[in-house]
C-alpha cells in the first residue's frame, strides 16, 4: 500500500455551497497529475479511494467518474458535522500525525440542572401556547398546532442535520420564530373571523383570509430574514448563532403557516371533516382614538427614554457585567478524584454580595483532572475564594502541616467576552440590520412608515436595556440575544399594523387619522392575543427557566409590553407626522406607491 496524494497536494477543501452533503476539493498542479494517474484505470461505481488521517480511514468514497482531475466533490456525507470534519481533515497539510499535549473539557456555563430547567420551562411554554390556540380557535387551533409542530420539527431537524448547536442567542432566535409562527396563525384566523362575519362561505372565507394575510405575514417574515442575513454576514459568532436559528425558523414558519395549514384546511373541507368553524371572541371590536392620545404617549415615551439613558449614564461601568468588562479567573485544581458541581458552587455564592455577577464553570484535563473556575470581578475575587472555602468542605481542607490548603486556588486576569472588537462588530451588524429594515419598508410602504418603524425599534431597545439597568441588573451576553429578539418582535408587530393601515387607506376616503385609528383597532385583537400568549410563555421561561434564562425571559417580557405600546402609540403617529409635515398625506403617498406598482406590473 502507498499514499497516492498527501495533504500538501490539496489546494482547497470546503463544504460545497451547492450540495449540503458534499465537500468540494480543488487540487494543485502536482496533485491533479497524481489524481489523474490514480483514477484513470478505476471502475466507476465500484472502486473506492480511501482518505486516511493518522493511520485511520476516515472516509472511503466510491469513484463515480474517471479520471478525476483538478476539481471534484466527495458526496453522501449525511452525519451531523461530517462535511465540515472531512473538509478540515483534508486541509491538514502535515505529513506527520498530530500529538495532543493537552486536552481540556469545559462544562456548559449554565450547568446541567439549569439546562434541564430550561428544557422543562421551554416544553411547558410550548404546551401553554398549544393550549391557548386550541381553546381560543378550536378546530382551527388544532390545525395551527399541527403547523407549529411541523415548524418546530423542521427547525430542530435542520439544526441537527447541519450540526448547528444551540446557544442562548440561538434559543432567542427559536423563541422569536415560534412567536412569529403563532402570530401568523392568529393573523390568519382573525381575518377568517372577519370574512365569516361578512357572510362568506367557509371555503371562500379561508381562501380570502390567507390571501389578505399573506402580505403582512410575508413582509414581517422577510424583514426578519433580511436582518438575519445581514447579522450573519457582519456579526460575530454569538450574533451568527442567532442569525442561523432565525433564518431556519423563518423559512420553516413560512412553510408551515402559509402552505401546510392551508393544505390541511383544504383537505378538511374536501373530505367533510368540518363544515363550520367557531372561535372564542373575548376581544370585541372597538373604536379607540389611539392617535388622539399620541402627544401624551410620545411625551411619556420621551420621559422614559431620558430616564433609561440617564440611569445608564449614572451607573456607568456598574451597568456592565463581566462579559463586557473582563475581570479575574479563579481556578481550583481539584485533581482526578474530587469533583464539585456547579450547583454546589452557585449555592455557596448565593448569599454573597458581589459588585458583579460571578460565573462558575467546570473544566477537566486528562493530565491534571478536574478544575472549578469562577469568572468574576477582580475586586470580588478574595471574597469569592473565602466563601467557597468556607462553604465547601473539600476546599477548606488544609495540608497536614497546616500551611496552606490541599487544593490550591490560582488567579489570573481575563479579558472581556464581549470585548471592544466584538461590541463594535455587533453594533455595526445590528445597525446594518436596522438600515436594511428601513430600506425595505421604504420600498414596500413609504419612508414615513419606515421612519415610524425605525423609531419604534430604537425606542423599544433603549427602554428595555434601561429598565434592566435601572433595576440594578448587569448587561451580559444573555441580553444581546434578548435585544435581538425584542427588535424582531417589534418590527413584526409594527409591519402588521402598517399593512392594515395601507390596505384601509387604499379603499376608504375621509380623514387619514380616522382611517389609521380604524386600522389599528382592526388589528388590536391580533396584537393583544399574540402579545398575551407570548407573555404567558415568556413568564414561564422567566420563573421556571433557571438563573441563566431568567434574565433572558425578563427582558423579553418587558420588550413585548414596550413593543406592543410602540407599534400602536409611537410608530403610527411618527408616520402620520412625517407624511403631513409639509402639507402631504399618507393617502397620497400610498396611492402613488400603488400606482407605481401597478404600472411596473403592467409594463411588458
Amino acid at each position: 500500500r502507498r499514499m497516492a496524494l498527501g495533504g500538501s497536494d490539496i489546494a482547497n477543501a470546503t463544504p460545497s455551497p451547492q450540495q449540503a452533503d458534499a465537500v468540494s476539493i480543488i487540487l494543485n498542479g502536482e496533485g491533479t497529475d497524481k489524481m489523474i494517474a490514480l483514477t484513470k484505470d478505476m471502475r466507476p461505481g465500484v472502486d473506492r479511494i480511501a482518505i486516511v488521517l493518522d493511520g485511520e480511514v476516515i472516509s472511503a468514497p466510491v469513484v463515480n467518474q474517471v479520471p478525476l482531475g483538478k476539481q471534484f466533490i466527495v458526496e453522501g456525507l449525511h452525519e451531523p458535522g461530517e462535511v465540515q470534519s472531512l473538509a478540515n481533515a483534508l486541509m491538514n497539510p502535515l505529513e506527520n500525525p498530530l500529538i495532543i499535549d493537552e486536552y481540556n473539557d469545559v462544562s456548559p456555563t449554565l450547568g446541567a440542572a439549569v439546562v434541564h430547567q430550561g428544557l422543562v420551562a421551554g416544553g411547558l411554554s410550548l404546551m401553554m401556547t398549544f393550549l391557548f390556540v386550541l381553546i381560543y380557535y378550536r378546530m382551527s387551533g388544532f390545525i395551527a398546532i399541527i403547523g407549529l409542530i411541523i415548524n418546530t420539527v423542521m427547525l430542530f431537524g435542520i439544526m441537527a442535520m447541519f450540526g448547528f448547536t444551540f446557544s442562548l442567542p440561538g434559543i432567542a432566535g427559536m423563541v422569536l420564530t415560534i412567536g412569529m409562527a403563532v402570530d401568523a396563525n392568529v393573523l390568519i384566523y382573525e381575518r377568517l373571523r372577519e370574512e365569516l362575519h361578512k357572510g362568506k362561505t367557509l371555503k371562500n372565507a379561508i381562501d380570502v383570509s390567507y390571501e389578505r394575510a399573506f402580505t403582512a405575514i410575508f413582509d414581517s417574515h422577510f424583514t426578519s430574514l433580511l436582518t438575519a442575513v445581514i447579522l450573519f454576514a457582519l456579526g460575530s459568532g454569538t450574533i451568527k448563532g442567532f442569525a442561523i436559528t432565525l433564518t431556519i425558523g423563518i423559512t420553516a414558519s413560512l412553510f408551515s403557516t402559509i402552505l401546510a395549514t392551508r393544505v390541511l384546511f383544504r383537505w378538511g373541507i374536501d373530505f367533510g371533516f368540518f363544515k363550520k368553524l367557531t372561535f372564542l371572541d373575548l376581544i370585541k371590536s372597538a373604536n379607540y382614538d389611539f392617535l388622539g392620545k399620541r402627544r401624551l404617549a410620545i411625551t411619556l415615551a420621551l420621559i422614559t427614554l431620558l430616564i433609561s439613558v440617564g440611569g445608564f449614564a449614572f451607573r456607568g461601568e456598574r451597568a456592565l457585567g463581566i462579559d463586557f468588562t473582563g475581570g479575574t479567573l479563579i481556578r481550583f485544581q481539584l485533581g482526578k478524584e474530587t469533583k464539585i458541581s456547579l450547583e454546589e458552587a452557585n449555592k455557596a455564592l448565593a448569599g454573597l454580595k458581589l459588585s458583579k455577577e460571578a460565573y462558575p464553570q467546570q473544566e477537566s484535563n486528562a493530565a491534571t483532572g478536574s478544575l472549578l473556575t469562577i469568572r468574576c470581578a477582580s475586586a470580588d475575587a478574595p471574597a469569592i475564594t473565602a466563601k467557597l472555602r468556607e462553604s465547601i468542605p473539600v476546599l477548606a481542607a488544609k495540608k497536614p502541616d497546616g500551611q496552606g490548603y490541599i487544593i490550591d486556588a490560582s488567579q489570573k486576569q481575563v479579558s472581556a467576552v464581549i470585548g471592544g472588537s466584538f461590541l463594535t462588530q455587533s453594533l455595526l451588524a445590528i445597525a446594518a440590520g436596522l438600515l436594511g429594515i428601513l430600506l425595505y419598508m421604504t420600498y414596500r410602504f413609504e419612508f414615513s412608515f419606515a421612519l415610524g418603524g425605525f423609531v419604534a425599534i430604537f425606542h423599544d431597545i433603549i427602554i428595555c436595556v434601561g429598565i434592566v439597568v435601572l433595576m440594578g441588573g448587569e448587561l451580559s451576553l444573555i441580553h444581546v440575544g434578548a435585544v435581538l429578539t425584542i427588535a424582531g418582535y417589534s418590527i413584526s408587530d409594527t409591519i402588521i399594523v402598517f399593512d392594515r393601515i395601507r390596505e384601509t387607506v387604499l379603499v376608504r376616503s375621509g380623514s387619514v387619522e380616522k382611517i389609521m385609528n380604524e386600522a389599528i383597532n382592526a388589528t388590536l385583537s391580533r396584537t393583544l392575543l399574540t402579545s398575551g400568549a407570548t407573555l404567558i410563555t415568556v413568564a414561564i421561561l422567566t420563573f421556571l427557566g433557571g438563573s441563566g434564562l431568567r434574565d433572558f425571559g425578563f427582558i423579553i417580557f418587558i420588550g413585548i409590553i414596550v413593543g406592543t405600546f410602540s407599534s400602536i402609540f409611537i410608530a403610527s403617529p411618527i408616520a402620520l407626522w412625517w407624511s403631513s409635515r409639509k402639507g402631504g398625506s399618507i393617502r397620497e403617498d400610498v396611492l402613488a406607491t400603488a400606482a407605481k406598482a401597478e404600472a411596473a406590473a403592467a409594463a411588458p
